[in-house]
């Protein structure tokens, strides 16, 4: 199990701040688009704000804090709880929170797809390659782990305390 939360960046978007946990390649910039995925928690400080442009990319949004409603081709969105929404990447979104909120997120080309689900209380067997996200603070094979901490499986068999987001990243020929 690998330990990506020394690796984060904070920055800000239109709509509040956005915490980068993981960025594949490592050499990648999210500012040149030239990345596989990204994994990031952002907040929503604007009652109404436009989500970034990511053509050539599909996005997946989780709610961690608050409630978030999308407005996508003017067709309203509201974000379930423990529910990862997906969108493409070059729809324009626009968010409403009525308070301030936090999300997921991960965003991946769009020639990929991703399994995210959430894991409560067990052990259970991992792939290669796979993230980890904690929802609260748990225990990750008997070690404590912060809420919204973030780890990268080396396909081990993994004890879960507590509740988890799991995230696998396939290709579409997969």
């Amino acid at each position: 199990m690998k330990d990506l939360n020394s690796k984060r960046i904070v920055s800000t978007w239109k709509g509040g701040t956005t915490e980068e946990l993981c960025i594949e390649p490592k050499d990648a910039s999210l500012q040149e688009r030239n990345f596989d995925l990204r994994i990031s928690s952002a907040t929503i400080d604007l009652e109404r704000s436009e989500f970034s442009d990511f053509t050539g990319y599909r996005r997946y949004l989780m709610k961690l804090e608050g409630d978030i409603t999308l407005l996508i081709d003017d067709k309203e969105v509201i974000i379930k709880e423990d529910e990862a929404f997906e969108f493409m990447g070059d729809e324009k979104v626009i968010s409403i929170s009525k308070e301030p909120s936090r999300d997921f997120n991960v965003i991946i080309k769009e020639d990929r797809k991703a399994d995210i689900s959430i894991i409560k209380n067990k052990t259970k067997g991992t792939d290669e390659g796979a993230y980890i996200f904690a929802l609260e603070d748990a225990k990750l094979n008997g070690k404590n782990v912060e809420k919204y901490s973030l780890y990268e499986s080396e396909g081990e068999e993994m004890s879960l305390e507590g509740r988890f987001i799991y995230i696998k990243i396939f290709t579409m020929e997969d």
